[in-house]
């Protein structure tokens, strides 16, 4: 049900937000203010117009990185944590978590494009 009417799509940060889940007992929601702008940090570039279109139509911003900065910002306004750190996870486990979440993208069909190895360096951004 929930691609109906998209044509399809992928929700990679769902993907490695849930292994934060599984491993430490985070609300998804707060997983997902610490996955949501490491995975931008990491993406913007294949896909630049997005991002500063992102920050445009969002918080009236230039660029990119502006963008993501103040999303950060807001999600730590309402109390959220954006990093691993803020919800007292070791840097140390990022690879426990990374392979974790691979094990996910296989299942969700998206194991190639987001290997562990992806996962990690992805994670590095939070």
């Amino acid at each position: 049900m929930t691609n109906s009417g998209t044509g399809g799509g992928s929700f990679p940060n769902h993907m490695i937000e849930h292994a934060l889940s599984a491993l430490f007992n985070i609300a998804h929601g707060a997983g997902l203010a610490i996955v949501i702008p490491a995975w931008m940090k990491w993406y913007k570039g294949q896909n630049p117009t997005q991002f500063e279109r992102f920050a445009k139509e969002v918080f009236a911003l230039d660029t990119a990185d502006e963008g993501i900065t103040a999303l950060e910002n807001w999600f730590n306004s309402i109390g959220a944590p954006i990093t691993l750190s803020t919800a007292n996870i070791s840097r140390e486990r990022i690879d426990d978590i990374a392979e974790n979440a691979h094990g996910l993208a296989v299942l969700w069909g998206m194991g190639e494009e987001y290997s562990s190895a992806t996962i990690a360096e992805i994670l590095r951004n939070a």
